[in-house]
């Protein structure tokens, strides 16, 4: 059992401290008198749970402060009396609120096992972790007046999942093996935001593309489902809803098609909808090594399975040519000499690059993370050298990478890939010396 008080000074001072307990209790089954018969096989059973909380302050200095100012890049002068003069004026930055530490509080249950002499050995836990009083920005009335957004306590995530690691170790002739993996499950959801009201973020041709409300994951991916590219003036007329209304706004041959969700035969807001998570439900990993005589050899392999990457750079790759160079996938837009082409036309209908599912793109990947090769000299050899150990090695960083996604790099934390610098493939001749 533990318990800690923590105090930061970013918060009011009536909510300067928070008191953060935890607790954990551990069984280890396999030294009672009843599990001796199943040590032929089981080596070591222990069982575990677990309970605690911890906070979180990471936030600017001053985040709950009133601020005002009254000189800066915002004109905030006034016109006083019959003759027009300016006098000094003043206006409101942000109105605080009342904050307090961030929680979150977690449950686990766990198993760590050993079989087979210690070959096989592994652990397996179940989790549900509740994010509390989360410290986010909010958007106050815009009669308000306030310049910049509030920082407030406004809501609840919970994760909750499965973790499984296991590992063997062996020996066959002169080769030793040691060969580990892991795997986690995790569902993340938002349980209460903001009061009731969503929080948005990021835009693109005026819409908003990231939000965070309630029964959904955090920033998922929010817009209009993409359909293709009207082909031809009939493609156009025999998009209808089921009462056979042709579907407004009306669009034009090369434009893109979107699905009207609600079926009212408009593209609106309502046919806005979820088109993607950037948090994978599944997240694995796998390394081995192997060593034989003065030779030893090791590589670790790791990915993502099930989320979504808003890819942004194609967003202007495949624009009008005046924010970046066409990409070479552009040989494939619509023109009326290509009639038959996958992208609509970047100079047709404003409504072609609305946040919309089509640049959302499968995330997941398996990318060999680090292999390496090594040699030690004999110590016969060192020794007469006068050195402990000598040993030579050649090693390679993201050699190889297996995804659907045509961006730069699948591994974008935030979901969102502006194009961000790929991480580089890297090959690494060394040496190491112990005198």
């Amino acid at each position: 059992i533990n318990f800690r008080t923590d105090g930061s000074s970013k918060f009011p001072k009536e909510k300067l401290w928070g008191n953060f307990p935890s607790a954990a209790l551990g069984w280890k089954v396999s030294e009672e008198g009843f599990f001796e018969p199943l040590k032929t096989s089981i080596d070591f059973l222990r069982l575990r749970l677990g309970w605690g909380r911890i906070g979180n302050e990471k936030i600017g200095s001053g985040s709950f402060n009133y601020s005002v100012f009254n000189s800066g890049p915002t004109f905030v002068d006034y016109v006083l009396g019959d003759t027009p003069a300016l006098a000094t004026g003043a206006t409101v930055l942000t109105y605080p609120k009342v904050g307090k530490w961030e929680e979150t509080e977690q449950y686990n249950a766990g198993m760590d096992f050993g079989l087979f002499n210690g070959k096989i050995n592994g652990t397996v836990d179940v989790f549900r972790k509740d994010t509390k009083d989360m410290l986010l920005t909010i958007k106050g009335p815009a009669h308000v007046g306030n310049r910049y957004d509030a920082m407030d306590n406004a809501g609840e995530v919970r994760n909750e999942g499965l973790e499984i690691s296991l590992d063997h170790k062996n020996k066959i002739g002169a080769v030793n093996i040691n060969i580990g993996g892991n795997v986690s499950f995790i569902r993340n959801e938002i349980t209460t935001m903001n009061g009731g009201d969503p929080v948005w973020r990021e835009g693109y041709a005026g819409d908003n593309l990231i939000l965070c409300d309630a029964g959904y994951a955090i920033n998922t991916f929010w817009g209009y489902k993409y359909d293709g590219v009207f082909q031809s003036s009939d493609d156009v007329l025999a998009h209808v809803n089921s009462q056979n209304m042709v579907i407004q706004p009306f669009a034009n041959a090369g434009d893109a098609r979107y699905l009207d969700i609600n079926d009212d035969g408009l593209i609106d807001d309502k046919d806005k909808t979820d088109i993607g998570n950037p948090f994978p439900w599944l997240t694995y990993g796998f390394n081995a090594s192997l060593n034989y005589r003065n030779l030893d050899f090791q590589f670790f392999f790791q990915g993502v399975y099930g989320n979504e990457i808003y890819n942004a750079l194609r967003y202007r790759t495949e624009g009008k040519g005046d924010e970046a160079t066409w990409s070479a996938d552009m040989n494939n837009v619509w023109t009326l000499e290509n009639t038959t082409g996958n992208i609509p036309n970047p100079f047709g209908n404003t409504n072609n690059y609305r946040a919309s599912s089509r640049f959302i793109e499968n995330g997941a990947y398996l990318r060999l993370k680090n292999v390496q090769l090594g040699y030690t000299i004999p110590q016969l050899v060192t020794d007469k050298m006068g050195i402990g150990k000598w040993r030579f090695y050649i090693s390679g960083s993201n050699l190889l990478t297996f995804t659907d996604y045509s961006g730069y790099d699948p591994e974008v934390s935030s979901g969102v890939d502006y194009g961000n610098y790929p991480q580089a493939r890297t090959i690494l001749v060394g040496t190491n010396l112990n005198f």
